[in-house]
């Protein structure tokens, strides 16, 4: 378990953050007995679980690979959806799994696992409500799951986004309101200590100079998160694993 990264109250935002500070944000491993691995994780309001299954057997018939496969699937429930129809619902489902699986494949050694597949099932207790809103803590919470259950990769991957207002102010981990209200945006995932983007989402309008300094101020909060993922996970092993 982490403690929140706590907010000050010098900012000039509604919340009282600094334009470079997270909401809270919070992690906890090994909340899912069932699961091979799992996580917990708040930023702010969005609440996500995830938990990792498996290797299984990889059922497609295209004979032996040298690599193994990860499976995605993100799931909503119905408070944190609660505005959207079923085809809505779906199309954000699906464009949630796909973020992740492209965030998370380059950190893993899938080469260690051929003919194995990792099944990562998360679920969107409460939304960011915001769309991309939620990549961040599904990327954080699913890869905190994967080092959970031993996965091995090459880094933690933490993710978060950046909204530019239209005064050009650049905000980290924006709130629903500020990007609601934002011009431009964005969302960034990496691979902390090999200075690799694993996933990049832009929305909006931006310059290249402004692109540069939001990219700047996201990669700077990922280098935030991954100090307490890491945390996270160093607390965890302190602790006896109950039995599943």
């Amino acid at each position: 378990m982490t403690e929140p990264m706590e907010a000050s109250t010098s900012g000039g935002r509604a919340d009282g953050r600094g334009a470079e500070e997270f909401r809270s944000v919070f992690f906890k491993t090994r909340v899912l007995s069932q699961a091979k691995g799992s996580a917990y994780v708040e930023f702010g309001t969005c609440k996500v679980m995830v938990g990792v299954f498996g290797p299984r057997q990889s059922e497609v018939k295209l004979g032996f690979t040298d690599t193994g496969r990860l499976n995605c699937e993100v799931r909503f429930t119905t408070f944190a959806a609660a505005r959207l129809n079923k085809a809505e619902l779906g199309a954000l489902e699906s464009s949630a799994a796909s973020a992740l699986q492209q965030a998370l494949e380059a950190a893993l050694q899938l080469d260690k696992f051929p003919k194995a597949v990792f099944d990562v099932s998360a679920l969107v207790l409460e939304g960011a409500g915001w769309a991309g809103g939620d990549t961040g803590a599904l990327v954080c919470g699913a890869s905190l799951a994967l080092a959970d259950a031993g996965v091995e990769g090459l880094d933690l991957v933490p993710g978060c986004g950046v909204s530019k207002t239209a005064a050009g102010e650049l905000l980290l981990d924006p709130s629903p309101e500020e990007a609601a209200a934002e011009e431009a945006g964005l969302v960034l995932a990496v691979l902390p200590q090999l200075n690799e983007v694993t996933l990049l989402s832009v929305r909006g309008r931006w310059a290249d100079s402004e692109l540069q300094a939001g990219l700047e101020l996201a990669l700077g909060g990922c280098a935030q998160l991954r100090a307490h993922m890491r945390d996270c996970l160093l607390a965890a092993l302190a602790e006896p694993r109950a039995p599943a």
